[in-house]
C-alpha cells in the first residue's frame, strides 16, 4: 500500500479517513431546537378566576400629587419675572430674543409712570406678584382691539403669551 497516508488516506485527497465519516454530526440548527424550542406566537390562553386571583391582593395605586410648576410665573412680580429671565438666559435655557422679550418689563422702567402709567391711569408696581400669564393675555386681547393693531406688536405679545405657558409647563421629574 505504497501511497496511502497512516490514517487510510490518499495522498492528494482532502476528506476525513472513511472511519470518521459514518459518525453523522447533527447540524447546528437542529441541536439549537433541540434546546431552545420555537416560539409560539399565539396569546396564552385566558383564565379569569387565575387572574382575578392573583390580582385580588393589589391595592389601589398611590394617588401622585399634582406636578409642581417649573417656573411660578402665575405669582410673580415684574422685577422677579426680569431676573427669572436673566437666570433663563445665562444657563442657556432660552436664547437673546426670548430674554429681550421676557427681561424687561415696562413697570421697570423708571419714566413708566410718566408715559404708559400716564396713558392708563396706572402707577409701576414692580414688586407686587401677579398673574403674568393672565396680564399678557389681557394685553394681547388690547393689541388686537385696538383701533390700529400693530402685527409687530400682536406678534410680540403672542410669543411672550407662549413663552410663559412653557414656563409654567409642569416640570414631571421635580417633586
Amino acid at each position: 500500500m505504497q501511497g496511502v497516508i497512516p490514517g487510510g488516506r490518499a495522498p492528494g485527497t482532502l476528506s476525513p479517513p472513511p472511519r470518521f465519516r459514518t459518525h453523522r454530526n447533527p447540524k447546528p440548527r437542529d441541536a439549537m431546537r433541540a434546546v431552545y424550542p420555537p416560539l409560539s406566537l399565539s396569546p396564552p390562553p385566558i383564565s379569569r378566576a387565575a387572574d382575578a386571583a392573583f390580582f385580588a391582593d393589589d391595592e389601589l395605586p398611590i394617588p401622585l400629587p399634582a406636578p409642581a410648576p417649573a417656573y411660578p410665573v402665575r405669582a410673580i412680580s415684574p422685577r422677579g419675572l426680569a431676573d427669572l429671565a436673566f437666570e433663563l438666559y445665562l444657563a442657556e435655557t432660552i436664547d437673546l430674543d426670548e430674554y429681550l422679550l421676557l427681561g424687561f418689563p415696562s413697570e421697570i422702567n423708571p419714566a413708566f409712570d410718566r408715559t404708559i402709567g400716564a396713558l392708563t391711569g396706572r402707577r409701576a408696581e414692580p414688586d407686587r406678584a401677579r398673574d403674568m400669564i393672565r396680564e399678557w393675555e389681557t394685553r394681547l386681547a388690547d393689541l388686537k382691539t385696538s383701533s390700529a393693531p400693530m402685527p409687530a406688536l400682536i406678534e410680540r405679545a403672542e410669543r411672550t403669551l407662549r413663552l410663559l405657558r412653557w414656563l409654567e409647563t409642569p416640570a414631571l421629574g421635580k417633586f
